[in-house]
């Protein structure tokens, strides 16, 4: 791994003249350790501290102070990110083509001119600058909100276009609609439960009256004078009833046949089926 010191680039960077380090001291730098929260905001600093023109960097000024700078973050026993030292392996590769002479090819028609090794530092560092700048008003801008309690302001109402004119109403019609609401509303939560009126001895007595009246009853003739499953339920029993009572008998001639009602005093008709196959009750 490189040695990221400041030998090794006072070793390496010969030729580094006009810098004048004295003036600057890690004393400053020390004090404000907690606030630097990346190497961009480091080399801002010290751009910045010594009134350097970003677009003119002094490359081997800044290389060598920025290697003092984490020299002094290994002193102080703090971890070294990654990115701290990334920028300054970049610093110094900036350095080192700033110093090494470059190999020109000239065409006789145009000289092509070498582009700066410091335009991507540049760009990288205004980048930061501007985004450093707009988070840190942005969080000016929060901390003065938050002293504020302003009051609420009420929605405006807007009609819409195709909003129908309003029109004139009265109390009556106001009352009108409050209760066709409430009753539409209590419709839903309530149920009425009518109550059906059927008993067996009705069903027995109106049994009694039909066969008064024919020599048979079928079981779908009663099913069809029924209203509701109650009437069928009556019906059945107080046929299971009149039979305990031996007051009906109860004859189906064919399986899945019709069922027929007789009464118990009254004559049966001749079977057309064989007396195995004819059911009896």
């Amino acid at each position: 791994m490189t040695d990221l010191s400041v030998e090794s680039v006072e070793n390496s960077g010969a030729g580094d003249t006009g810098s004048d380090d004295g003036a600057f001291s890690l004393d400053s730098m020390r004090l404000q350790l907690d606030q630097f929260e990346g190497p961009f905001e480091v080399l801002l600093y010290l751009i910045k501290e010594q009134e350097i023109d970003i677009f003119d960097i002094p490359i081997l000024q800044v290389t060598r102070q920025y290697l003092s700078f984490l020299d002094m973050l290994r002193t102080e026993q703090l971890d070294v990110a990654g990115d701290f030292l990334i920028l300054a392996a970049t610093l110094i590769q900036i350095k080192s083509r700033m110093i090494l002479p470059a190999e020109m090819e000239q065409d006789e028609e145009e000289d092509l001119e070498e582009e700066d090794p410091r335009l991507d530092l540049v760009i990288k560092l205004l980048e930061y600058r501007k985004f450093r700048d707009l988070a840190h008003l942005l969080g000016t801008m929060e901390e003065r909100q938050g002293d504020r309690f302003g009051r609420r302001v009420k929605p405006v109402y807007i009609p819409d276009e195709n909003e129908e004119d309003a029109f004139e109403v009265s109390l009556y019609d106001l009352m009108k609609s409050i209760r066709g609401m409430l009753r539409f509303l209590m419709g839903e939560i309530q149920h009425r439960v009518t109550l059906e009126e059927a008993s067996v001895d009705e069903k027995i007595a109106r049994l009694e009256n039909l066969l008064e009246m024919r020599e048979s009853v079928s079981w779908s003739d009663l099913r069809q004078e029924c209203r509701s499953p109650l009437e069928q339920v009556c019906f059945l029993l107080a046929i299971l009833e009149m039979c305990r009572m031996h007051r009906l008998r109860v004859r189906q001639y064919a399986s899945f046949g019709e069922i027929r009602l007789f009464a118990h005093d009254g004559a049966l008709p001749e079977s057309p089926e064989p007396e195995e196959n004819v059911a009896v009750l």
